[in-house]
């Protein structure tokens, strides 16, 4: 009887902590991977604080990432202000971007300089009384013709920053004028492009960007060579 107390007594005691160390493991363990297991943690807790974490970090760089690609300029801002695909400055020197602006033609009707990108652009400013525009201007309207006639896309745009719309009427049929003509009464363009003589001429390319300025009365020899190196 008292073998048989013994063996009782000791039979459960040793089967018991065996038994349980297993389970003890396979809950603390959610990965059977070590590299994953210590990225994600050993618990439930601090896998979903981690995954938050990640899923917040991508969100933040995928806002950042949107910023930098998004275009600097706004809708609607206004043109004068807008740069060319070469990142050059809005200026009226040469290699700048030509400011835009919007005058009135002879005929009331509003042109903006931006209406004619795409096309090489000759602008001129020029008023009725001044000696060297009138010397300047027969050849210029003779090779603006020519041009049409070739069916060439070349635009020349006069500017009169002095005279009413009645004296430059006048002036425009005398001469024979086929090429726009508009009125810069406040003298804003004029200002804009810092002009300091009249005549002076800016030849702008296709991209709008200034390619070359002169001042005084330009002759067809100049004028071709200058508007050959816009029209490419």
């Amino acid at each position: 009887m008292a073998k048989s107390r013994s063996t009782r007594n000791t039979h459960p005691v040793a089967k018991t902590p065996a038994s349980r160390k297993p389970q003890q493991r396979k809950v603390q363990q959610l990965f059977q991977s070590d590299v994953l297991t210590a990225l994600f943690g050993r618990s439930v807790g601090t896998l979903v604080t981690r995954v938050v974490f990640i899923v917040a970090a991508i969100g933040a760089l995928a806002i950042i990432t949107v910023g930098l690609l998004r275009p600097t300029t706004a809708p609607g801002t206004p043109s004068s202000t807008l740069q060319s695909s070469s990142n050059a400055p809005v200026g009226f020197q040469v290699g700048d971007v030509a400011p835009n602006f919007t005058l009135t033609t002879l005929d009331g009707k509003q042109v903006s300089l931006s209406d004619y990108r795409g096309k090489p652009v000759m602008l001129n400013f020029w008023y009725a009384t001044c000696p060297s525009c009138l010397a300047e201007i027969p050849g210029m309207q003779q090779f603006y013709a020519s041009q049409q006639s070739a069916g060439k896309d070349l635009v020349i745009l006069g500017i009169n920053s002095v005279d009413n719309a009645q004296t430059a009427q006048q002036f425009v049929q005398q001469e024979g004028m086929t090429y726009p003509v508009v009125l810069d009464n406040q003298q804003r363009v004029a200002t804009s492009y810092n002009l300091t003589a009249t005549p002076t001429s800016y030849f702008i390319d296709r991209q709008g960007i200034i390619r070359s300025v002169y001042v005084g009365p330009i002759g067809v020899a100049t004028l071709q060579q200058r508007v050959a190196e816009i029209s490419g």
